[in-house]
């Protein structure tokens, strides 16, 4: 069976809907990062050892990390949204970004589907570290704290 031309419109309209999904784990990351705060504020006042509050600090340093591949995610979103409605077209996408200093210069031009490939990774960063911070936070339990 032949394989299917690829239709960029289209690889960028589906790239950007599963790249709006990362904002659902961006809210619940913000959140439990909140929550590490705030155990960190219980920590200090309760005086807790050290070894309870590594894992709050992971919390919040993994809800940083989560939130640099959500920015990443969403400003990636709105490119193939742009992409998808043939706001542009990939050329003027890659000469504008390599003007802004966003490319390097001598970035060669790639397919649709290899940028959309590649964009759609940082969701899936974005899920290792929110599942990093729910391990973090399970874990309190097992050294014997609770928020």
């Amino acid at each position: 069976m032949a394989e299917a031309q690829e239709n960029p419109a289209v690889i960028a309209a589906i790239a950007a809907s599963y790249l709006r999904q990362g904002r659902a784990l961006d809210w619940i990351s913000r959140g439990l990062t909140l929550l590490g705060a705030g155990g960190i504020l219980a920590a200090a006042y309760a005086s807790a050892p050290l070894w309870v509050s590594v894992p709050v600090l992971l919390v919040l340093l993994f809800g940083l990390v989560q939130s640099y591949f959500a920015l990443r995610a969403g400003f990636d979103a709105e490119i193939f949204g742009h992409l998808a409605g043939n706001a542009f077209s990939t050329t003027n996408f890659d000469g504008a970004m390599k003007r802004l200093g966003l490319f390097a210069q001598d970035r060669p031009s790639r397919p649709m589907s290899e940028r959309a490939r590649g964009a759609m990774i940082l969701v899936r960063r974005q899920a290792i570290f929110l599942a990093l911070q729910v391990l973090c936070l399970l874990a309190l339990p097992l050294l014997g704290a609770v928020l």
